[in-house]
């Protein structure tokens, strides 16, 4: 009976200390659909065509994202 009580407790830990780290990843940076879409737009515009331009491109945009929308 002891042991499923220490279980049940540990489990129930686990659960919540799970959860707040859930909401912690939630509650960080997150830049609004609009600044996400011009940057992606503007990484267009500026990477050159080309073999590996889309990688070159999500590194733009990333980089405008975590700028605040300037590139």
């Amino acid at each position: 009976m002891l042991h499923k009580a220490i279980l049940a407790l540990a489990a129930l830990s686990l659960s919540v200390t799970s959860s707040e780290a859930r909401e912690d990843v939630r509650t960080g940076y997150a830049a609004s659909d609009a600044v996400i879409a011009n940057c992606f737009l503007a990484a267009e515009r500026v990477v050159p065509r080309g073999r590996g331009r889309k990688a070159w491109v999500v590194r733009h945009a990333d980089y405008c994202i975590r700028n605040g929308g300037r590139l």
